[in-house]
């Protein structure tokens, strides 16, 4: 028996143009109806999942920032946060932009860059928030960054500052990917998955009685983790080989698909 549904937002419950379809809207509140909670872990910043997160009436906690940040919707509290260390984000920052790429950096939930180009506008679009841009992100007024994030278009450099970043900072940050072009950088052993773990403890919620779905690689952790692990059939095949199960394509409804399959029948 099931308890818990924990669903991904882009290339999952999204469809390609960023939108939940009624269909999947339908399912969220049918399987809730039936007893069990939905809970929304995103790669995505908080202010960017909260539209999603009224769409679909869920008022519970939602694991943001690939799981370096749990938030309350109902009230907005953060339950959980592990930022980057300062110190390290400003090596880091620095050696990217030594190296030409473009950076994102997240704080207090707010977005900052200190270039307005093709992929701050690519990422407006994609997150629906505005960027606030700086002279240099390494001199910005930093606590310590919830999340930072490269974009790189070329696959080969992609793997390779991917790879380039583990080597170097791995003893301090987590590195993963969400799409074939962003690197997302967390702080160390941040992942959804654990992030879910922590989440559930003291809940009368075992492993075995979540369903996980996801598409990418900053999914595995969460799909490794539940009971039963979904990836969707736009996923990496190296995702799909992963899961447990593999759900139709995000464009063609696939937790819709899945969930009714196996929940509601």
């Amino acid at each position: 028996m099931y308890k818990l549904v924990v669903i991904d937002l882009d290339n999952t419950l999204l469809n390609n143009e960023h939108k939940i379809s009624e269909k999947n809207k339908e399912i969220v509140q049918k399987v809730r109806s039936k007893g069990l909670e939905v809970i929304i872990a995103t790669g995505r910043m908080y202010i960017s999942a909260k539209p999603f997160l009224k769409d679909l009436s869920l008022e519970n906690s939602a694991i943001v920032y690939n799981g370096a940040m749990v938030k309350d919707v109902e009230t907005d509290k953060t339950i959980y946060h592990k930022p980057i260390n300062k110190k390290y984000a400003k090596e880091i920052i620095k050696d990217v932009k030594e190296e030409g790429l473009h950076i994102n950096l997240y704080q207090d939930d707010k977005l900052y860059v200190d270039k307005d180009n093709k992929y701050t506008k690519r990422y407006e679009e994609i997150s629906g928030i505005k960027a606030e841009k700086v002279d240099d992100l390494s001199e910005l007024k930093l606590v310590a960054p919830t999340k930072l994030l490269i974009i790189e278009d070329n696959p080969e450099l992609h793997s390779y500052y991917q790879k380039y970043l583990d080597d170097k900072y791995g003893d301090v940050i987590t590195v993963t990917e969400s799409k074939k072009y962003f690197i997302e950088i967390g702080s160390k052993g941040v992942n959804k998955g654990k992030t879910l773990q922590k989440l559930i403890k003291g809940k009368d919620i075992n492993r075995n009685e979540i369903i996980a779905i996801g598409d990418s690689y900053n999914d595995i952790e969460m799909l490794s983790y539940a009971g039963t692990g979904i990836a969707m059939e736009n996923a990496p095949e190296e995702i799909k080989k992963k899961a447990d199960l593999v759900a139709p394509h995000n464009e063609e409804d696939g937790v819709a698909l899945i969930l009714d399959k196996i929940i509601m029948n």
